[in-house]
């Protein structure tokens, strides 16, 4: 009789096992557990980019002229000083500079408008990134910043650039990133992925971003959760700093689960 009550005592214990072990995978399926960090936090402004270049050159007319010649065709290489086009009554326009003609927008024969481009060529080779920026990241860019350039075709690689100028343009914030190593191929209107590095703090506590919510952060401490409130510093996007609240490296951190 003893040795039957025993087998009960030891069913009943298994049993309490496996339903707390069932009471706490379903209590915790819908987090992730993350330990917080001591680390550092390079704060980014995210934005993307266009290719453009830096000498450029649009041939546009204020009178109404008739074309009697054009002598290039788009995606030509010229030379500076090279005959682009001649207009009646012996108007001739030459290269201003080496580049590309990127434009024809007319036929011999035809009448210009006026204001509106007949030709166009850039200089392919002498290229800058340019950025619009919200203002909350225009506030904290500023020229010498470190910026890293990637190019959807060219994933992997990552081009290392700096930010030269930051200007206010038709009720945007515009930043300029000289890139070095821009490979030939990267022609103007193309569009880049940039991150401007706009500050960096040294050996912080941090947790992932989304492990916080409305200031407050869920934590489990010898199998019991709690919310506590904690003060949040400067984020690089994925992790944030935590500048104050009761939160340390042996907290078990419990953020939800994302949509896959």
């Amino acid at each position: 009789m003893k040795y039957k009550f025993g087998w009960v005592i030891v069913g009943a214990a298994i049993l309490a096992i496996l339903l707390a072990g069932s009471f706490y995978f379903r209590q915790n399926r819908n987090y992730d557990v993350v330990k917080p960090k001591r680390g550092d936090i390079v704060e980014a402004i995210y934005a993307l980019g266009k290719v453009m270049s830096n000498q450029r050159y649009e041939l546009k007319v204020g009178i109404l002229l008739k074309i009697r010649n054009i002598y290039v065709h788009e995606g030509e290489f010229v030379k500076k000083g090279t005959r682009l086009i001649d207009f009646d009554p012996g108007t001739a326009f030459l290269a201003p500079f080496d580049g590309t003609v990127t434009l024809v927008a007319a036929y011999v024969g035809e009448t210009a408008v006026p204001q509106s481009t007949v030709l166009r060529m850039e200089d392919l080779k002498d290229r800058y990134i340019e950025l619009s920026i919200e203002q909350e990241g225009a506030l904290r860019v500023r020229p010498g910043q470190a910026a890293k350039v990637s190019f959807e075709s060219m994933r992997g690689q990552n081009l290392l650039g700096k930010v030269t100028a930051l200007f206010p343009k038709e009720n945007e914030f515009i930043a300029r990133v000289e890139v070095m190593d821009l490979d030939q191929s990267v022609l103007p209107g193309m569009t880049a992925d940039v991150t401007v590095e706009a500050g960096k703090i040294i050996n912080v506590l941090m947790v992932p971003i989304r492990a916080i919510s409305q200031g407050q952060i869920l934590v489990e401490r010898k199998g019991t959760r709690e919310k506590i409130k904690v003060d949040v510093g400067r984020d690089d996007g994925l992790w944030a700093e935590i500048k104050g609240g009761d939160l340390n490296v042996d907290d078990n951190v419990l953020m939800p689960k994302t949509n896959k």
